[in-house]
C-alpha cells in the first residue's frame, strides 16, 4: 500500500473515531511503528490530527469537509468512471465550468488534449491539471482559499463568475439528499456553487454513491436545478428512480 493511500485511510479512521493508537495502526496496516509515526507527522502537518503519546487525536476543523488529501484515494474507480462519462458530454470549442472536488479533478485530467476549450474554475487542482494543456484556456475565479477543498470562495469568486455565461457546468457535492437537495458545509463555497448553476445553460452533477443520504446546513440548490446527474452503479435504484421523478436525466457510470 502506498503511503498516500495509507495516510488517507488513517485520516478517515480518526475522523470517525476521534482518536487512534500507534499500536492498532501498526497491526491494521502491518507496518512498523516508525512508519506510522511518519504518517501521523505528515497528517499533523496537513492540519488533520494532533499527535499524542502513543497515538493521535482528531484536530477539530472549522465546519467543512475532510481535506482533499484525505479523499483523493477513496472511490477512485467510481470517480474515474463518472468523470469519463462526463468528459464524453464536453465538446471542443465550448466554455465550461468545473467545480472543485476529487471527481472534478479527475474530469479535468481527461480534458488536457481537447481543442479550443475554455474552462472556468475555482479549483486549484483543476488549474494544476490543465496548466499544461496546449489548447485549453483556463480562467480561475480568484477569491479566498478554502483549504479543505482547495477551492477559491467568497465575494471575489462570486463576482468573477457573474461576468460569464457558459455552455455547461459540472459540479460535485459532498452531500445529496432526496429531501434537502444539494448541501454543503461551507456557506461561501455553497454560494459559489449556486452562482455556477445560475450562469450555466446546462448543469450536470457528478456524485458517487457514498454521497447519497448526507445533508449539511448550507443549501446549494434543489435537485431540480440540474439537468443531469451522473453516478456510479452502486447507487440504490430507489434513489435513481426518485431523481428521474424530479426531472433529471440520470446516467450510470460502470466501473471497469
Amino acid at each position: 500500500m502506498l503511503a498516500a493511500e495509507r495516510q488517507s485511510r488513517i485520516a478517515r479512521l480518526i475522523t470517525e473515531r476521534q482518536s487512534v493508537s500507534v499500536t492498532e495502526l501498526c497491526n491494521m496496516f502491518n507496518v512498523s511503528d516508525m512508519t506510522i509515526y511518519r504518517d501521523l507527522r505528515r497528517l499533523e502537518e496537513r492540519g488533520i490530527l494532533q499527535r499524542t503519546h502513543g497515538g493521535a487525536i482528531l484536530l477539530k476543523q472549522p465546519p467543512g469537509d475532510l481535506p482533499y488529501y484525505a479523499r483523493e484515494h477513496e472511490q477512485v474507480e467510481e470517480k474515474t468512471a463518472i468523470a469519463h462519462l462526463a468528459a464524453s458530454l464536453i465538446n471542443d470549442g465550448e466554455t465550461i465550468i468545473l467545480d472543485a472536488g476529487t471527481t472534478i479533478a479527475s474530469l479535468a485530467r481527461m480534458l488536457v488534449h481537447r481543442r479550443d476549450l475554455t474552462v472556468i474554475t475555482n479549483s486549484i487542482h483543476v488549474v494544476n491539471e490543465l496548466a499544461g494543456a496546449p489548447d485549453v484556456t483556463v480562467i480561475n475565479t480568484g477569491g479566498s482559499l478554502w483549504k479543505p477543498t482547495m477551492s477559491m470562495v467568497g465575494p471575489m469568486a462570486v463576482a468573477a463568475l457573474r461576468r460569464f455565461a457558459v455552455d455547461k457546468a459540472f459540479l460535485a457535492t459532498p452531500a445529496i439528499s432526496l429531501e434537502a437537495g444539494i448541501t454543503n458545509s461551507n456557506l461561501y463555497e455553497a454560494e459559489v456553487k449556486s452562482t455556477m448553476i445560475e450562469i450555466a445553460r446546462e448543469k450536470t452533477l457528478l456524485v458517487d454513491h457514498t454521497k447519497f443520504g448526507r445533508t449539511s446546513y448550507a443549501v446549494v440548490a434543489a435537485l431540480s436545478a440540474f439537468d443531469r446527474l451522473i453516478t456510479d452503479d452502486q447507487t440504490p435504484s430507489e434513489a435513481i428512480d426518485h431523481l428521474k421523478e424530479q426531472g433529471l436525466e440520470v446516467l450510470i457510470a460502470t466501473r471497469p
